[in-house]
């Protein structure tokens, strides 16, 4: 069975920095082998942060053991996945403290919007996630014809 972070929430962060993983999310990170949740800075350089569980992070690790060591893109980008991930152990009531730099980088305070991406979810300030939305979503309409309807359904692309 497929599972996928979907849907949105926002979340209460705390004075430490300790704030909810939404219940849709954690049963995702449960159906894992080990539960146990990744969070890093957004590659392009936008104002949020990635989460996904070990599965994605392992496809991650196996993506990047296919380039060559030695070079410069290797460099790079294990340094700004596996080098800035954080490794995070929900507490029995599902919270987690989000690392300090993480939310300076997100410039999350008060509260916290946890939205979907599928086999990741992202975490936003919501106020820089509303004043992203439209643009967003005219991104997404523009290209919604490059969505692989065919392969989806078990056809031919």
């Amino acid at each position: 069975m497929l599972k996928f972070f979907s849907s949105s929430a926002t979340n209460k962060v705390d004075g430490k920095g300790r704030v909810s993983i939404p219940a849709p999310f954690r049963k995702v990170l449960q159906s894992e082998d080990s539960p146990i949740l990744f969070l890093m800075p957004e590659l392009l350089g936008g104002p949020t942060i990635i989460g996904f569980g070990q599965s994605h992070f392992e496809n991650l690790a196996r993506s990047l053991t296919k380039m060559n060591p030695f070079s410069p893109e290797y460099r790079a980008l294990a340094n700004a996945v596996a080098g800035k991930a954080h490794q995070l152990p929900l507490d029995e009531t599902g919270r987690i403290v989000l690392p300090k730099e993480l939310r300076a980088l997100a410039g999350i305070e008060g509260e916290a919007y946890f939205i979907g991406t599928l086999n990741t979810f992202q975490i936003w300030n919501p106020d820089t996630y509303a004043a992203d939305e439209a643009a967003m979503l005219e991104i997404a309409r523009a290209n919604v014809d490059k969505l692989d309807w065919a392969g989806a359904m078990g056809g031919e692309s």
